[in-house]
């Protein structure tokens, strides 16, 4: 399955600081994958009307029951108003129970370096597991 393009929502300055999250989330079990897709449709309408979100993107890599997402903010606080309310929130509550050990990574770029790669995005998570 083939990752979902960089979706940009707000035009980045490029001389200005983002926050950028990235996300490894796995499942315990194949029998989760349809209904974590369904509940990602619900995020991405959030991510559409939310306001400080600069783009997004998701991977899903079923056959290791791994969902990888990035997104790009305008400040943590932003990041944080998102995660906080619903949909998102009761998505995490419905979904954390079916989840293996998830890793949240954040690192600020400029603007002009926006879209993030996924090869950056996966060797800073690979990095935040290892301890390293």
């Amino acid at each position: 399955m083939p990752a979902i393009p960089w979706t940009r929502l707000a035009e980045p300055d490029p001389d200005r600081s983002y926050v950028v999250l990235a996300s490894r989330l796995p499942l315990r079990g194949y029998r989760y994958i349809f209904s974590f897709l369904r509940t990602t449709r619900a995020v991405r309408r959030q991510l559409a009307a939310t306001e400080g979100v600069v783009g997004y993107t998701l991977d899903a890599k079923p056959l290791s029951k791994t969902f990888w997402t990035v997104s790009a903010w305008e400040s943590e606080e932003m990041l944080q108003r998102f995660s906080g309310v619903d949909p998102h929130r009761s998505t995490v509550a419905e979904i954390r129970p079916r989840m293996l050990g998830s890793t949240f990574v954040s690192w600020t770029v400029l603007g002009s370096e926006l879209p993030p790669t996924w090869a950056d995005a996966r060797r800073r998570v690979a990095a935040s597991e290892s301890g390293s």
